[in-house]
């Protein structure tokens, strides 16, 4: 991804945080656990097909990627729990894992700009 095409959108997180830097660096230090994490599980319940675990995996990154106007992280796990209901092959969950542990890289890396 290109410096100038930014996947975190920042500035409704500045606003809600009132342009802090203390708490946004702090948020942004919460943020990179919570996309290591989800970025972690996300892989590992989706090619279990634990459709229980990934979605709780989902459930939690959710209120964190809506702040950081994430949207393609939330529309790739819609279409993951697809993979997993329609018995897709394993192929093609491996390309979702790989699509969001590549799109999450990126978040993480914007985000410790910011630490």
């Amino acid at each position: 991804m290109s410096s100038n095409n930014k996947l975190v959108d920042f500035s409704g997180l500045a606003d809600m945080l009132y342009g802090e830097e203390k708490y946004i660096k702090e948020f942004a230090e919460a943020a990179i656990s919570s996309f290591n994490e989800f970025s972690e599980n996300y892989k590992k319940h989706l090619l279990a097909r634990d459709e229980t675990n990934f979605r709780k995996a989902g459930h939690k990154i959710k209120p964190v990627t809506q702040m950081l106007g994430l949207g393609q992280i939330l529309e790739e796990y819609e279409y993951a729990k697809t993979l997993i209901w329609d018995e897709k092959p394993e192929k093609d969950l491996e390309a979702s894992a790989e699509k969001v542990q590549q799109i999450c890289s990126e978040v993480i890396k914007e985000l410790e700009e910011k630490t």
